[in-house]
């Protein structure tokens, strides 16, 4: 396959998180509660992906402590990404998570003294104009704005992925990608159950088990992709370029298929989607900003 072609990867991947969280967000509006919520997206992936052990190496176990760090920051990236959700609409939560290329150069250069070229701030400058389109913010009120809940928590899941992702790309290599996934997302398994199924009150209701369930299985899926694209291109750059359009096809399906899935989305005027999908360019645009 060549390197163009290893490209359609992460565009699928994007394409599928959407979908999953469409999904994801149909089962919380029909009753869903965030213990049931967190608890099927995060064990299934963690089931699925010990099977990545056929494929590993020796481990140095000294290191397993790296994966587990990643694990509770993307878990906590989970936890918020699913309380945005609820408190929010897929075509608002998911571009403003597409903040998270920000949070990654702030990261790097944080922890692992990268530098912040003006690139990063042409970025930032970008994300704020896109959040603001997003949200239907001006710049007197963004800040009252981003102190609601759907976006606060989205904001909160940007910062924790965006710190996952910088954990990930300089911890993986002692341990090889095969083993440090499949520590990592274990390790997320772990914590949902036994965050999650203490205090458990009650199953998924009838209405929110087929989309819960179309959702994890999708959310997997698309991580999957993402892990199979990273490691056959050569430029994980480019990768999470395109994985970047998510913002864009959050607005895209979320207008097209709100009547299908009953989404709130469907009460939302054409002028408020086509704000939506401005803001979701714009927040892309900050993606090529500081990874181009």
């Amino acid at each position: 396959m060549s390197q163009q072609a290893i490209l359609l990867l992460p565009a699928a991947s994007a394409f599928v998180y959407v979908l999953a969280a469409l999904f994801i967000k149909q089962s919380i509006s029909a009753g869903s509660g965030q213990r049931q919520v967190n608890l099927v997206v995060n064990l299934l992936p963690a089931v699925l992906f010990q099977s990545l052990w056929m494929l590993a190496g020796p481990v140095d176990w000294t290191q397993a402590w790296k994966p587990a760090v990643a694990a509770a920051t993307f878990f906590l990236g989970q936890a918020c990404t699913f309380l945005a959700l609820q408190n929010g609409e897929v075509s608002v939560t998911t571009p403003v998570l597409g903040t998270k290329v920000i949070f990654t150069a702030g990261f790097s250069a944080l922890l692992f003294a990268q530098a912040l070229e003006l690139r990063w701030w042409l970025g930032a400058m970008a994300c704020s104009l896109g959040v603001m389109l997003v949200t239907g913010a001006t710049w007197r009120t963004l800040a009252p704005r981003l102190r609601q809940r759907d976006a606060m928590f989205a904001i909160g899941a940007a910062c924790t992925f965006g710190l996952t992702d910088v954990l990930v790309q300089h911890w993986t290599h002692p341990l090889g990608v095969p083993a440090f996934i499949a520590i990592m997302f274990g390790v997320t398994g772990v914590l949902a159950s036994v965050i999650f199924v203490p205090g458990l009150k009650g199953g998924i209701p009838r209405a929110g088990l087929l989309p819960l369930s179309l959702g994890a299985v999708l959310y997997s899926t698309q991580i999957f992709i993402m892990a199979v694209a990273l490691g056959l291109h050569r430029s994980a750059t480019a990768v999470n370029i395109v994985y970047g359009s998510r913002a864009i096809w959050s607005v895209a399906l979320a207008w097209m298929l709100a009547r299908f899935l009953h989404a709130e989305e469907a009460r939302d005027s054409r002028e408020v989607m086509l704000r939506r999908l401005a803001g979701s360019v714009l927040v892309f645009g900050a993606v090529l900003a500081v990874l181009v």
